[in-house]
């Protein structure tokens, strides 16, 4: 293979001195393509020019298609390129600006909730302080067996290798409320385990015995006809 001339050489590109690729997810042609529009005088032609490359970027990215105001933000993308050098509107009428560029979404802090009984989770606590306002009577007293019943399937749910009683139960909600709320020692709290096991499998029961019958249905034979021969 003979080697290049010195003439080819200096026609040759090298990254070293190239313009500054602004968005590389974008490539080097559309960077180039974006620095060539805005040197375009004629307003209305450079806005073709810059349809036609939104046209390719979508063709390049078609699985970005379904993100809103889509377009939109690649007309930021080809003004963020062309350095916001651009002499039209994008069709929103409002010019992008580098500050908006930078601007940055307001952090959104964790909840942090100090809690002595974590492990029956802040849903739990909600319901108690409820509890606590509640006037004395058959209501609160329900209420306050349903807050049993949800502490029990918690703690089943998230501590599936340890056995938890409802004598447990009681004298955690007890030590909770500082003894403002108790559950009497006869009630069950098993009800909503009970009602999430009937849930979840009575339904499929239901559905093949429904399926068995039907098939049984199909299977029975018609009635005889005496009269043929």
């Amino acid at each position: 293979m003979a080697s290049r001339t010195l003439e080819e050489r200096e026609k040759l590109e090298y990254n070293t001195v190239r313009d500054h690729l602004v968005l590389p997810e974008f490539g080097r042609h559309l960077q180039k393509l974006a620095n060539s529009i805005k040197k375009i005088n004629d307003p209305e032609e450079q806005r073709a020019y810059i349809e036609k490359s939104i046209d390719i970027i979508i063709q390049l990215f078609p699985e970005s298609k379904s993100v809103d105001n889509y377009r939109e933000k690649l007309w930021h993308d080809m003004y963020y390129m062309a350095d916001f050098d651009f002499k039209v509107l994008p069709p929103s009428g409002i010019r992008p600006t580098f500050e908006d560029q930078q601007l940055r979404p307001q952090q959104i802090s964790y909840p942090v909730h100090h809690l002595d009984y974590k492990h029956y989770g802040y849903n739990v606590h909600v319901m108690i302080q409820k509890a606590l306002g509640m006037e004395d009577g058959p209501v609160k007293k329900e209420f306050v067996e349903v807050i049993g019943a949800y502490m029990k399937l918690a703690y089943k749910t998230w501590n599936k290798e340890h056995f938890v009683s409802d004598d447990m139960i009681r004298q955690d909600l007890l030590a909770m409320t500082k003894g403002a709320l108790s559950i009497d020692s006869e009630k069950d709290l098993d009800v909503l385990v009970a009602s999430q096991v009937k849930k979840r499998f009575l339904p499929a029961v239901n559905q093949n015995q429904n399926q068995n019958n039907n098939w049984k249905q199909k299977r029975k034979p018609g009635p005889k006809n005496k009269n043929r021969r």
